[in-house]
């Protein structure tokens, strides 16, 4: 009897334990829209390409810290990086490594002084789509 209390003791201390973090919210540095945009990505199969072409003008709209579209004159991509990647308050600008400046390689390349990890083709509309995961996940 008395070992079979123990055991509801402990199975109970043990599911109160598991609901306590499932329950906790999570790393604060990991804000929603970070999952909403990995969501994004493998919902829509979006395409992971080894580069960009950069023989043209470059735009580029922030969507967040970790991922910025990039866009030539007849495509837009999305830049994820390896890390948050913050802009200075100071005005000052990292250079960018690049193998070959007439493209843009993810792995080693870095955009605005950011390294990237991955390069994703979007197709028309998806841009937009992204830029209001942003703003609706920042609010």
């Amino acid at each position: 009897m008395r070992i079979a209390r123990r055991i509801t003791s402990t199975a109970v201390a043990s599911l109160a334990l598991l609901i306590t973090a499932c329950a906790a919210p999570g790393d604060p540095e990991e804000p929603r829209e970070e999952s909403a945009i990995v969501d994004f990505i493998e919902v829509n199969e979006l395409p992971a390409v080894d580069k960009i072409r950069t023989m043209e003008q470059l735009t580029a709209r922030d969507v967040n810290d970790s991922y910025v579209i990039v866009s030539t004159r007849r495509q837009d991509y999305l830049l994820e990086y390896h890390s948050r990647c913050y802009r200075r308050d100071d005005g000052r600008v990292e250079p960018d490594v690049r193998r070959d400046s007439r493209a843009l390689y993810s792995g080693l390349d870095t955009f605005r002084g950011c390294r990237i990890k991955a390069i994703y083709k979007l197709e028309p509309g998806q841009a937009d789509e992204l830029r209001q995961i942003g703003r609706a996940t920042r609010r």
